[in-house]
């Protein structure tokens, strides 16, 4: 079992129905929901500051995993944690 990490920016209404569909449709075999990241950038000389989740994804297949949350729920993100 892997894991994959996804970040999210929406609300946590949406997130608890990405989840619910991604374990019943047995891409994943659990989640870990990390909450309130803090994200800060500068554009145009103004700090940035937004609030985001990280999800940490188990999986068997990676590849069965990253096509069904792009075709289904695009707003995810994935990212890499080193």
């Amino acid at each position: 079992m892997i894991f994959l990490s996804y970040i999210y920016r929406g609300k946590s209404r949406d997130l608890r129905k990405i989840i619910t569909a991604t374990l019943k449709s047995w891409m994943a075999e659990k989640i870990k929901k990390i909450n309130y990241v803090q994200n800060y950038s500068l554009k145009d000389q103004k700090i940035i500051k937004m609030e985001e989740k990280i999800l940490l994804i188990y999986t068997q297949n990676e590849n069965w995993l990253s096509d069904f949350l792009s075709k289904n729920f695009p707003q995810i993100e994935k990212i890499d944690i080193n």
